[in-house]
């Protein structure tokens, strides 16, 4: 007796319980990773758990019937050792009130005959030889249905035997079989090799769907100042000696960056050709070079892979592309980077634009002078709070008091700041009977009032913007994460410039500052408010006015 008895049995069987199993959630389980997240219960059942109740219910359905009938003989030393338990009670709230019939079955059947289903786990494992497909055919779709259809049928033999040997109406009952024979499933087929055909298949389908152009932005994992782009290597050297910022391997390309460790932004694009447009503005190196793919399908570093689709991936089929890498603030060691990548024959790299400091040294040439901007001191802006979307107005000539009423708010009646900030995201920006309500906070100092509207505009309006004027000079700069951006001038009553200086001629005190060049843009805006103005805002009066925590509605 043992388990070489108990293999003719379930290869009969087999056939038959596989012919039921329907193809769409077979495939599902064909496919299985565990990510692990649930932690109820016994293994089985929280293998069962995150299986989730529609595919199970939906396997139970198609399954119940023929399990009802179902007899399979199992040789008694295989479930020695699987004693009757003695507990006549059972709870069965581990997962809630609300439960699925198979997650309820399988939850009794632990107690009442605890090592049962880990029995069938074991079996199952040791027979998962039997449910092998190695010859499985057709698209991805149909060869995952193949391979987990019969492994889940053999899974459901296996439970059947084990739990209708027990002899108790609780075991033999089909949501108790099929659930501790998913929840077997669940933890054993990852471990199976799958067929022959399924990498050529996910291959094929990765191919059929992937459609050109491709845009995304993510991030990419920094080791030792470099991300890659590769077929699956991890680049151990690269020669960043000849562009100073990108060089190719063997499988894709390295990028050489200012941080050190951690993540960088990326944004990427995938053309059917070579861009239209060779874009310079607001970078510091912009260089081309090509790469062969062997295989095609190179994802960057710190982006897993998986099943069909990656998360971002190259045209996954062979031949030689080319990639313009350009980055801006590595000398800075606050990298940013844009990718544009096509397929093309080889030809030589091409530098288009190299300007910072680690890639003259990287290139071996002498460095740049060190240029301070003149808008640096304004740059602690955008790691600030408000560096999402505010409103910063500066103003001369009138008290705080008489800024609050102009702009809306009621001098008499301050909030606290900490208090709208502890409130949950949907009501922060909200009071009862009031809808939406912007808040300005102030703080006199040096002779101007700054106000301050996290994630307000009433600042912007040009008419309130003439009106704060009226006893001097005011001036606002308004933006937000939809890219809008507005800088305002005005002087004893009268608008002096209102718009993007980048696109709008005729802002003043302009001269040095490039607002083409999209980087550090509100920093620019601030010192311009700061040389119109002659004071403008600085990190210092920004922790004052938190600290003290009053505010003002604005009712617009």
């Amino acid at each position: 007796m043992g388990i070489e008895n108990f293999e003719p049995v379930v290869s009969a069987a087999l056939p038959d319980i596989v012919a039921l199993v329907p193809k769409e959630p077979a495939g599902r389980l064909g496919r299985w990773e565990p990510k692990g997240y649930s932690r109820h219960g016994t293994r089985v059942q929280a293998a069962l758990d995150e299986i989730g109740d529609v595919l199970a219910e939906r396997l139970l359905g198609a399954l119940e019937l023929t399990v009802d009938q179902l007899a399979v003989d199992i040789p008694p030393d295989l479930v020695s050792g699987l004693a009757q338990s003695t507990v006549t009670r059972y709870v069965t709230g581990w997962m809630g009130d609300e439960q699925c019939a198979t997650k309820q079955a399988v939850a009794i059947v632990e107690q009442v005959h605890p090592g049962a289903a880990d029995r069938v786990v074991e079996l199952f494992e040791a027979l998962r030889d039997k449910a092998a497909v190695p010859d499985a055919t057709g698209d991805e779709a149909e060869i995952a249905a193949q391979h987990g259809a019969a492994h889940f049928a053999l899974a459901v033999i296996v439970s059947t035997a084990v739990l209708r040997s027990l002899g108790t109406a609780v075991a033999g009952e089909a949501p108790a079989i099929v659930g501790v024979a998913l929840g077997a499933t669940a933890i054993v087929l990852p471990t199976v090799p799958k067929p022959l055909g399924y990498a050529a298949a996910v291959l094929a389908k990765r191919r059929a769907e992937y459609l050109l152009p491709q845009s995304s932005s993510t991030s990419a994992a920094v080791t030792d100042h470099r991300f890659w782009i590769t077929e699956g290597s991890v680049p151990a050297n690269a020669d960043f000696s000849g562009n100073g910022l990108v060089a190719a391997v063997e499988d894709g390309v390295v990028i050489r960056t200012g941080v050190a460790e951690g993540h960088v932004p990326i944004s990427m694009h995938v053309l059917t050709g070579p861009p239209e447009e060779l874009d310079l503005v607001g970078w510091d190196e912009v260089v081309e070079i090509s790469w062969t793919a062997s295989e095609g399908g190179a994802v960057l570093s710190g982006i897993e892979s998986g099943y069909g689709r990656r998360c971002w991936e190259t045209p996954p089929w062979p031949g030689d592309y080319r990639i313009r890498v350009q980055v801006t603030g590595r000398d800075d060691a606050e990298d940013s980077c844009h990718l544009v990548m096509w397929q093309a024959p080889a030809t030589p790299e091409v530098v288009h634009k190299k300007t910072d400091r680690l890639g003259h040294r990287l290139r071996g040439e002498p460095e740049p002078p060190l240029v301070i901007a003149p808008d640096a001191e304004h740059r602690w802006i955008e790691k600030s709070s408000l560096g999402e979307a505010a409103t910063i107005t500066v103003v001369r000539g009138l008290t705080p008091e008489e800024v609050i009423s102009t702009l809306g708010g009621d001098p008499a009646a301050p909030v606290s700041i900490t208090s709208i900030a502890e409130r949950p995201a949907w009501q922060r920006f909200s009071l009862p009977g009031h809808g939406y309500v912007p808040l300005l906070a102030v703080l006199e100092v040096d002779d101007v009032v700054l106000a301050v509207e996290d994630n307000g505009f009433q600042g912007a309006d040009r008419d309130r913007l003439t009106a704060l004027s009226r006893n001097g000079k005011a001036a606002s700069l308004y933006w937000n994460v939809n890219a809008n951006f507005q800088l305002a001038l005005a002087e004893r009553g009268q608008l002096s410039y209102a718009g993007h200086p980048g696109h709008d001629p005729g802002a003043p005190h302009c001269e040095d500052l490039d607002f083409d060049d999209f980087r550090h843009r509100n920093a620019k805006g601030l010192t311009v408010i700061a040389r119109f103005a002659g004071r403008g805002i600085t990190a210092d009066n920004l922790a004052a006015i938190y600290a003290a925590d009053e505010a003002y509605v604005l009712r617009g």
